[in-house]
């Protein structure tokens, strides 16, 4: 069964709660919010959510609220109960965001492979368990050499 995300699954992937249209539903344990332009990439709705899950954090695919990933991003992590939320733009852009931090956490382009995208979820989900980032450790490494 599909949701109007263009393919996306109603499961969304591993570790997902599916799509919601209520971030304030009592029943929806506390998640990642994922909010997911109509056009976006199916592939890289799962890779994230699979990323966040990886780390033992659930993930939900909220309703979007605007059409680029920043602001999808935005719009998440003020609707989570976690603050964390991550926008996936038309183009496969990925942001990860905190309600209380003003600029993004973590962005990456259409074009990252699978696995960084993979690890931005699971990066969304070390926010939410005060761990460190291994996106933040592997850019300082690509600095440094």
């Amino acid at each position: 069964m599909t949701s109007p995300l263009s393919g996306v699954s109603v499961l969304g992937g591993p570790g997902c709660h599916g799509r919601i249209d209520r971030a304030d539903d009592p029943a929806l344990p506390p998640a990642v919010l994922v909010t997911v332009h109509d056009d976006a990439p199916p592939a890289v709705v799962r890779e994230v959510c699979a990323g966040a899950e990886e780390q033992g954090i659930p993930t939900a695919i909220l309703a979007p609220v605007g059409s680029g990933g920043d602001a999808l991003a935005r719009h998440a992590a003020g609707e989570s109960r976690l603050e964390v939320g991550v926008g996936i733009g038309p183009d496969g852009a990925v942001v990860v965001r905190h309600a209380l931090v003003a600029e993004p956490v973590l962005r990456l382009a259409g074009d990252a492979p699978a696995g960084r995208v993979r690890q931005a979820g699971a990066d969304a989900a070390r926010i939410v368990a005060g761990l460190p980032l291994r996106t933040a450790a592997q850019a300082e490494e690509s600095s440094s050499s």
